[in-house]
């Protein structure tokens, strides 16, 4: 499990992780290294998922509502 948190790390996260952890203090919690990564991974996802509802409607152009 450790190399594909790795692996993962490699490809870059896509969110400021500062800031993610600056909002989570506020709430008065604590995060770990793998919930960061996990939410960079959710994002990946969801992007991919936008892109490819825009490119079935004939877009080159991702809008909110192919989130």
């Amino acid at each position: 499990m450790g190399e594909n948190i790795e692996a993962k790390k490699d490809v870059g996260l896509l969110i400021v992780q500062s800031k993610v952890r600056d909002l989570i203090r506020e709430k008065e919690m604590r995060t770990s290294d793998e919930f960061i990564s996990a939410l960079s991974e959710h994002v990946r996802a969801a992007v991919e998922k936008a892109v490819s509802r825009a490119k079935e409607n004939g877009r080159s152009t991702l809008r909110p509502a192919d989130l």
